[in-house]
C-alpha cells in the first residue's frame, strides 16, 4: 500500500502570508503551543523544536510525520481551535485541544 504523504501544517508559509509583527508573533506563539502539544501528547513523530527549544524555521508537517490519531486530529480538531484563536481566543487556552483529542481516542 503506497502511502501519500498530504501536507497538514506549514510554519513558513503562515509566517509569509503577513510582514505584520503581530500577525507573525500570533503565528509562531499558535505554533508553539500546538507543536507542545503534539509532542506532550505523542501525536507527531518527528522534533519540530531545535536543542534550545526554538520552533525549527522550515517546520512543516506531512501526514506521513504524524501518528494516525495525531492525522485525525488535525483533520477534526486543529480548525476548531484555529477558528477560535481567529476570533480572538487565547493561545495559551488548550482546553480545545484536549477536549478534541478525549473525544478522538474515546471514539477508537
Amino acid at each position: 500500500m503506497i502511502r501519500v504523504s498530504i501536507l497538514r501544517y506549514s510554519y513558513p508559509t503562515l509566517l509569509k502570508r503577513s510582514k505584520s509583527l503581530s500577525y507573525r508573533q500570533q503565528v509562531t506563539s499558535m505554533t508553539t503551543v500546538l507543536m507542545n502539544f503534539l509532542v506532550e501528547h505523542k501525536l507527531i513523530l518527528v522534533e519540530p523544536f531545535h536543542e534550545d527549544g526554538s520552533l525549527k524555521d522550515d517546520l512543516v508537517l506531512h501526514s506521513t510525520d504524524l501518528t494516525d490519531v495525531g492525522n485525525e486530529f488535525f483533520k477534526e480538531v486543529f480548525p476548531k481551535w484555529s477558528a477560535y484563536i481567529d476570533r480572538g481566543g487565547d493561545i495559551q487556552k488548550t482546553t480545545l485541544l484536549l477536549q478534541g483529542l478525549n473525544k478522538l481516542q474515546s471514539s477508537d
